[in-house]
């Protein structure tokens, strides 16, 4: 939401920040229609300009009604609707009740009643549908430019339910005057039009919220692998719907048997809602492919074979369905299972058109099946090899992609951590520093840094060994990190030496918390197969200034530290 408030005035000379922009004076009856602000103005302005076109459109079409072109009563009614409509829009932006909103300019509420007009004047039929889909691009084009991406694909599938409600409404109204042919093509251009729109849309990886958030939500549930899911079922059920109307429309025709159009429609429409229902529902995740795309496919293939079964003359098209059916799997099916899908569907087109050539071999002459037949045998078994040899690749890259993961986690583990102590190494320690330094300059808060050395530490490595020092260094290190606070940060300096990152601490606070840390070194034994070692160390304090660079303050720590071993070593120097 804009932070925006109705409250503002102008005055002679205002105050204004760099990124302002400057208040156009236009006079009290400026001020009185389009308000104060300038981005309200530019919001007001751009409905306006909205409601003078919505005037020309509404003059046109009660020009063209006189004519008897256009139902004069709709046209009067659609025209006091949009007269309403916005004043209704004026009244929200001029009274900034929109502030309440996270897009300030109701482009969205603006533009779904744009395109429900438009619906509503394609009922008015005759040559107004045509200009309908005509003005649609545009209009679909100015709300992408406007909208967030998600709200852009929701406004195109908006436009293709709607109109094309408007469509069937046409056709049932009016069946002698309206061809369902025609109304067919007109639809299958909107969705075209719309679906290759909203893919020009950027996609930002947005976060919906707000109430398409919860629309999401509802439809799509809130887990993103189940989401993909019903995405890719939703695509599949629109190639239904689109063959469920073609199918209706061969029935309308009297081309196909209605009883046999009617069972495979409801079939195809049935399967829509089952496998939306299991993806929904979360039943899917049971199965060892929670995507279902093995049933998906072959019930898409019996759906193919029937529409075979029944579309006669027009039934070698239905092959190319088949084919389109097992590409949607290509990606997601493994090599067996493409394989299991092509011997399906081999054996139920086979069997199909033995059927049918038996029971009317006059429709279903044996040529023609062979050579359809042969068509099948040729196209599946080709695209069942293309979809193992892609699923043997994924096999491959997945598993270069988990090499690939194991040695960047390696590499980021071998360039920030000590692989002695496990502790952050010196360059990483150096980058937390810097990042606190900015953190504390912006919030006032002050930090210390203090350098701990193991106290004759070569004489271990001479007497014991290198292994007992390893070994001391490790647990001196666990040690030191289990008295420091989740916000403090430990990491190996170099060589024996230490540094300490302590987060919003007095160093008086810090020199307290180096005592606690003492009595714990001093009471541990730090290497058990040497028990008369004993480990102390010396440590140098210095608390952070507003003025002083980091490095400095290492400098004072390590100064400290050096005092603490001219001093006679087990103790803490602070920093002056």
């Amino acid at each position: 939401m804009d932070p925006i408030s109705s409250s503002t005035t102008l005055s002679s000379s205002p105050p204004r920040a760099q990124h302002d922009r400057p208040r156009i004076n236009t006079g009290n009856w400026g001020t009185w229609l389009l308000g104060e602000h300038w981005k309200q103005r530019v919001r007001i302005l751009r409905c306006l300009g909205g409601g003078l076109v919505y005037l020309l459109i509404c003059l046109l079409m009660n020009w063209v009604a006189r004519d008897g072109l256009l139902p004069e009563r709709p046209v009067m009614a659609i025209s006091g609707a949009i007269g309403l409509t916005v004043l209704l829009f004026y009244g929200v932006l001029r009274s900034n009740l929109n502030l309440r909103f996270r897009d300030p300019s109701l482009t969205m509420p603006q533009m779904v009643m744009a395109v429900s007009y438009a619906a509503w004047v394609y009922t008015f039929g005759g040559p107004a549908r045509d200009i309908m889909l005509f003005i649609l691009v545009p209009l679909l084009l100015y709300g992408f430019r406007f909208l967030r991406p998600l709200q852009g694909r929701m406004l195109s599938a908006y436009a293709i339910f709607v109109i094309g409600s408007a469509m069937v409404w046409l056709l049932y109204a009016h069946p002698r005057t309206y061809d369902m042919a025609q109304e067919l093509l007109r639809f299958m251009l909107l969705a075209v039009i719309g679906v290759t729109l909203s893919q020009f849309a950027r996609n930002d990886g947005e976060q919906a919220s707000g109430f398409l958030h919860l629309l999401m939500h509802l439809v799509f549930s809130s887990d993103p692998k189940q989401r993909l899911r019903i995405q890719r079922s939703m695509v599949a059920a629109v190639n239904f719907v689109i063959c469920t109307m073609v199918l209706a429309y061969a029935v309308s025709v009297g081309a196909v048997n209605a009883t046999a159009g009617w069972v495979l429609g409801v079939y195809m429409m049935g399967n829509c809602f089952l496998f939306y229902g299991l993806l929904r529902s979360g039943i899917n995740l049971r199965f060892a492919d929670p995507s279902l795309t093995l049933p998906q496919i072959m019930v898409a293939i019996t759906c193919v074979v029937g529409a075979y079964a029944i579309l006669e003359e027009s039934r070698g098209a239905t092959l190319m369905l088949l084919v389109l059916v097992l590409v949607f799997g290509l990606f997601n099916l493994t090599a067996s299972q493409a394989r299991s899908a092509a011997f399906f569907a081999l054996v139920a087109q086979g069997l199909t058109m033995l059927a049918m050539n038996t029971l009317e071999p006059g429709r279903y002459p044996v040529r023609q099946e062979m050579i359809h037949f042969l068509f099948a045998c040729t196209t599946l078994p080709t695209i069942s090899l293309l979809a193992g040899q892609l699923s043997d690749l994924r096999a491959r890259l997945r598993a270069r992609k988990d090499e690939l993961a194991v040695a960047v986690e390696r590499i980021q583990t071998l360039a920030t951590r000590d692989e002695l102590t496990g502790l952050f190494n010196r360059r990483h320690m150096v980058e937390t520093l810097a990042l606190q330094k900015k953190f504390s300059d912006r919030g006032g808060r002050v930090f210390c840094i203090g350098i701990l050395d193991i106290d004759h530490f070569k004489r271990v490595n001479d007497t014991h060994g290198h292994g007992a020092g390893d070994e001391v260094l490790r647990n001196f290190a666990h040690a030191v990190q289990r008295q420091l606070r989740e916000s403090d940060v430990i990491a190996r300096w170099g060589g024996e030496e230490f540094l300490l990152m302590l987060t919003e601490c007095r160093v008086g606070q810090a020199d307290a918390m180096m005592d606690r840390v003492r009595e714990v070194v001093n009471s541990t034994l730090m290497c058990p197969e040497h028990a008369e070692l004993h480990i102390r160390f010396s440590a140098g304090l210095a608390e952070q200034r507003f003025d002083e660079e980091v490095a400095d303050t290492i400098e004072r720590a390590d100064q400290a530290l050096y005092r603490a071993k001219r001093a006679g070593r087990n103790r803490t120097v602070l920093a002056s």
